[in-house]
């Protein structure tokens, strides 16, 4: 409360902007819960304040209280994600091992000061090349000031618990870690939107450093898969595939499997990004006008990463956290269906054939939502076939004909009701200029009218539906078989 009231007295005295006064008060308090664990003996009174604060501070959002924090011009839930974040970091870095506290406070004091340098470089340079997530713009060297920032930051602290004896690394190990923070923490800070970043900042650095320090042989594999998940950032930026953001989620995805698991995980993935990408890059005169009336055309942002990546992601973690087998036969379920639905996309198509609605047998434009082809079938068959290859290569043991089935099967059926969905609930906007449907819900005279289906179900939301049936169908399959 005291910091909110020296940004309510420099916001009157000094007609600094809420965006300005909003900064100081987000270092002083992340600053302040960094040093937390020398003010406090036990972390049961943080947890109390944590919960109070979120309440307060919702209320006071609400309300419009506090103008020197919550007067700024974009929404944010900044407020009230930092106290909320401290609840699940207090469990992890202290009430369940107090020896991971150094951990808690590394990840405070990178947000207490990358976050506001980024913010603010974003806004001194003049023309900073920027990029949309969502409703938020960001920029570039906002972006690239994140790095260095978390780079020095981390390094700093990191080598200042190695020296105190906390943590007990090799020098290069120090150094390696900070550039693995810097990686994860810049990357997910641009692709967090309305002040989530302060929750997942925290909680995405915290992650990291508790994985490193508890697993010492495992520290090659992180810096290593650093390496690459940065190099193929830069090779999807290089090929025009993703866009900007949907190269820092490629990226976080390829750290993230290389890191954890190795390549038993990541070569999955890695022959669904890789056929994707090919089958992408190919073209001719229909796929340029299947793009036209489809909702982000070429280009995949991130969330389209997420969308086809975020179940097999939630999977690798579930699966880091309770080593249990068919977790990583739903991770296999997930990608078989987005290879499924992707193969079938990409290669019906590329086809002189024009499609059938999948509900009513009726002809549809190319490209058209739920339209299915003889071509598309029997590539999402064979796209399903080869993530099974997978299961078949690396399950041991009676069930490897069980999974592999189950991965096949899934991952069709999982595209099956991509297109169900797709031509039944959704959304599909009528282009009054042109009087055909479209997935995009403006153009340049500005907003559709909605024709058919719901304005929130997008093809974002329905390629999440077709790996997560992908997933849960195979992990059912085999749980029950």
């Amino acid at each position: 409360m005291v910091l909110v009231g020296i940004g309510e007295a420099l916001r009157k005295w000094t007609g600094l902007s809420p965006e300005a006064t909003r900064r100081v008060v987000h270092a002083g308090v992340a600053l302040f819960v960094s040093v937390t664990p020398w003010l406090f003996q036990g972390p049961a009174l943080i947890y109390v304040l944590a919960v109070l604060f979120v309440v307060l501070n919702a209320v006071a959002l609400k309300k419009s209280w506090f103008e020197g924090i919550h007067g700024t011009e974009r929404k944010s839930w900044g407020t009230i994600t930092m106290p909320l974040v401290l609840i699940p970091t207090l469990w992890i870095a202290w009430t369940l091992d107090a020896e991971r506290v150094w951990a808690l406070q590394v990840a405070f004091l990178i947000l207490a000061l990358a976050d506001p340098m980024a913010a603010w470089v974003g806004h001194a340079i003049k023309h900073p090349r920027h990029f949309d997530v969502g409703e938020d713009t960001k920029t570039v060297a906002g972006s690239i000031a994140f790095f260095f920032t978390t780079l020095l930051l981390g390094g700093g602290a990191l080598a200042w618990f190695y020296l105190d004896g906390v943590i007990g690394w090799e020098p290069w190990q120090v150094a390696a870690c900070a550039l693995a923070l810097a990686c994860v923490a810049t990357a997910t800070e641009a692709l967090s939107v309305r002040g989530w970043d302060n929750f997942f900042i925290v909680l995405a650095v915290l992650l990291v450093l508790v994985y490193f320090d508890e697993h010492p042989d495992l520290r090659n594999r992180v810096l290593f898969g650093t390496g690459v998940g940065v190099g193929f950032a830069i090779l999807m930026q290089q090929l025009r595939v993703l866009s900007l953001t949907g190269c820092f989620a490629g990226g976080l995805l390829a750290m993230s499997l290389l890191s954890m698991k190795g390549m038993t995980w990541a070569i999955p993935a890695a022959a669904f990004l890789g056929t994707s990408v090919y089958l992408s890059i190919q073209t001719n005169s229909r796929k340029v006008r299947a793009e036209l009336i489809t909702e982000k055309g070429k280009k995949r942002d991130a969330g389209q990463v997420f969308a086809n990546g975020g179940v097999a992601w939630l999977l690798l973690v579930l699966y880091s956290l309770f080593p249990i087998d068919v977790f990583y036969y739903g991770f296999l379920g997930a990608f078989a269906a987005a290879t499924a639905d992707t193969w079938a996309t990409e290669l019906g198509t590329l086809v002189r054939v024009s499609p059938r609605l999948i509900t009513s047998g009726r002809r549809v434009p190319i490209g058209t939502s739920g339209g299915v082809t003889w071509t598309g079938t029997v590539a999402a068959i064979a796209g399903a076939m080869c993530i099974g290859y997978f299961a078949w290569k690396y399950v041991r043991g009676p069930e490897r004909l069980i999974v592999t089935a189950a991965v096949v099967g899934s991952g069709f059926v999982g595209t099956l009701v991509d297109s169900v969905l797709g031509a039944t609930v959704q959304a599909r906007f009528k282009d009054q200029e042109t009087g055909k449907e479209t997935e995009r819900d403006h153009n340049i005279l500005g907003h559709l009218p909605l024709k058919r289906g719901y304005r929130w179900i997008r093809n974002d939301q329905v390629n999440w539906a077709c790996t997560a049936v992908g997933a849960l169908l195979t992990m059912a399959a085999v749980s029950l078989l």
